[in-house]
């Protein structure tokens, strides 16, 4: 495995569509390695169980190897990645379009997109943005917003129901959407939704088509106790969670391309 790919691997902090265009780039020029050992895609596979739209894609990839047909596979995809955010961005922007201050939380590449683009027509957009702990996501997603001058307030997990009431609408990306209309997403993601309902204020979820799963399964996986608290105390129990599952019945409405 390459150093960069080792890199991409091992993005914690990322979200899937933004590692999935680094993923695609790095494959595509090991196009001639991936050849010669189709096994490599397996191994690659292995690495994100719970990204459903990097699921998808090795998959596609493998299908077309089997066919010779990996240069199509790499076009179709330079061609998909390069108008995913304009496509949903037209879907949405009619919608949020006259909301001035939006939650969020953890780092999304796809939400980044939107709100870029939802600056140039809102003037006063403002994010409020989850620390989306224990990798801190949020912070390194309140930069990217920074450089792009679209104004940011941060707030704890802790502090998303005391929230609510200052906000127009929340808005949070998927990992996955289930075949019955659940969203995966960044643990906190439900907390959001509750409060949210008990508003009566609007939850937005934003993604891609490649999200959307074919069955409702989603197996939970549960990371290192150190990156909650690195030096604990013997006999304590620490449950460290990315993802947690969001029921349809929280979610105003799923956009997508």
């Amino acid at each position: 495995m390459t150093k960069t790919l080792s890199k991409i691997v091992s993005d914690k902090t990322s979200g899937s569509l933004e590692i999935l265009m680094e993923l695609h780039e790095h494959l595509k020029a090991q196009s001639s390695f991936i050849k010669f050992f189709p096994n490599f895609i397996e191994s690659v596979e292995e690495k994100f169980p719970t990204f459903q739209n990097i699921q998808i894609y090795l998959q596609e990839m493998k299908k077309s190897l089997s066919k010779n047909k990996l240069d199509e596979f790499f076009l179709k995809y330079d061609d998909l990645l390069d108008n995913i955010y304009d496509k949903i961005f037209f879907k949405c922007k009619d919608e949020l379009k006259n909301f001035n201050r939006i939650l969020t939380i953890s780092n999304s590449k796809t939400l980044f997109e939107i709100f870029v683009r939802l600056k140039k027509i809102n003037p006063h957009l403002k994010i409020i943005l989850c620390e989306s702990r224990p990798k801190f996501e949020g912070r390194i997603f309140a930069k990217k917003l920074l450089q792009n001058k679209i104004p940011v307030e941060m707030i704890t997990e802790a502090m998303i129901f005391s929230s609510i009431k200052k906000i127009d609408a929340a808005i949070i990306g998927a990992d996955a959407i289930l075949k019955n209309g659940d969203v995966i997403n960044k643990v906190g993601s439900s907390l959001i939704a509750i409060s949210c309902k008990n508003s009566n204020k609007p939850f937005f979820v934003i993604a891609d088509k490649s999200k959307i799963k074919s069955s409702n399964k989603f197996n939970q996986k549960e990371m290192p106790p150190e990156e909650i608290w690195r030096h604990s105390p013997k006999n304590i129990v620490i449950k460290n969670f990315y993802f947690e599952q969001i029921d349809k019945s929280l979610i105003t409405k799923i956009i997508s391309d």
